[in-house]
């Protein structure tokens, strides 16, 4: 019962396809940016498109199936990564000070670089991270686990699976691993086996998500999976990049829920003591499934 309403989330990604119908007039260029040199907002990438549906669209269904989460939410459209998927940090950087700025209370960033067992956070995105959950009332950066776990060539995990990415390590980042309709691990997500940080801290779906991307498909995007052949502007894909948008938009519903004076710890904390606890274990998943309100 609840949508997300008047709560701004940006998703900072490969942009957004600003002519998708879905999102007629919920978009408006004062709360979209573009940090990419020489590369507008508007994506020709499909990633950016997909997790900004699936954190903030539609309640429509579309062939019997609909898709999103806080689909009355404020989106606010960060273009950190390029139209080939790429992204420096600076970029990055200045997207997260830019809808802190705007009052962004959650950020969504599918996004991420591999990181070494053993390897530390980078204190320069904790930082700013813990900055901005510490705030009044704070902002959450939500963030992908990683998708470096499945064994090449196969459909199986590797054991121990590949430490959580880098910016998601950071201990004052939401780290969101992906699990199946079954509630399976994801064989491509991310585990926390890295000390002083490094955990995976809630999961969400992120195996076939159904949601909106450009038309025509961008092939950039490869769709993980059956790739069954949904009509044009929506498609399933794979990834923890998927799960990070449900949590993102999942996080605006319980703002509304409780009210837009909870602050960015206390979101924290409603996410995952709110949790569906799983089978699976807390490496791999955190505190559980992440639950919206009822």
């Amino acid at each position: 019962r609840f949508s997300g309403r008047g709560i701004r989330v940006a998703v900072l990604d490969t942009g957004m396809d600003l002519d998708h119908p879905d999102f007629a007039g919920r978009i408006v260029p004062a709360q979209t940016r573009s940090f990419v040199t020489g590369e507008a907002v508007d994506d020709l990438n499909g990633h950016g498109t997909h997790c900004v549906g699936t954190a903030l669209g539609f309640q429509r269904l579309v062939g019997g199936v609909r898709y999103g989460c806080a689909f009355r939410g404020d989106i606010f459209v960060g273009k950190v990564l390029s139209n080939a998927g790429s992204g420096a940090d600076s970029g990055i950087l200045a997207g997260i000070n830019w809808a802190i700025t705007n009052q962004c209370r959650v950020i969504s960033m599918s996004l991420g670089a591999r990181v070494q067992p053993g390897e530390p956070f980078s204190t320069i995105y904790e930082n700013v991270a813990r900055r901005a959950l510490l705030s009044n009332p704070g902002t959450l950066i939500v963030a992908a686990a990683g998708n470096d776990s499945r064994v090449p060539g196969t459909n199986t995990r590797l054991e121990p699976p590949r430490p959580v990415s880098r910016p998601a390590n950071c201990p004052s980042m939401m780290a969101v691993a992906a699990v199946d309709s079954n509630l399976g691990i994801g064989v491509f997500s991310n585990g926390g086996i890295n000390a002083d940080g490094g955990g995976v801290d809630i999961a969400g779906p992120g195996v076939e998500v159904f949601s909106s991307v450009p038309d025509p498909f961008p092939p950039n995007v490869q769709p993980i999976g059956s790739g069954r052949p949904w009509p044009a502007r929506y498609h399933t894909i794979s990834g923890t990049s998927m799960a990070t948008p449900h949590v993102a938009g999942i996080a605006a519903m319980w703002l509304e829920a409780r009210g837009t004076g909870t602050n960015a710890q206390a979101l924290w904390q409603l996410l995952t003591g709110n949790a569906r606890r799983l089978t699976l274990p807390s490496r791999d998943v955190g505190a559980g499934l992440v639950q919206a309100p009822t």
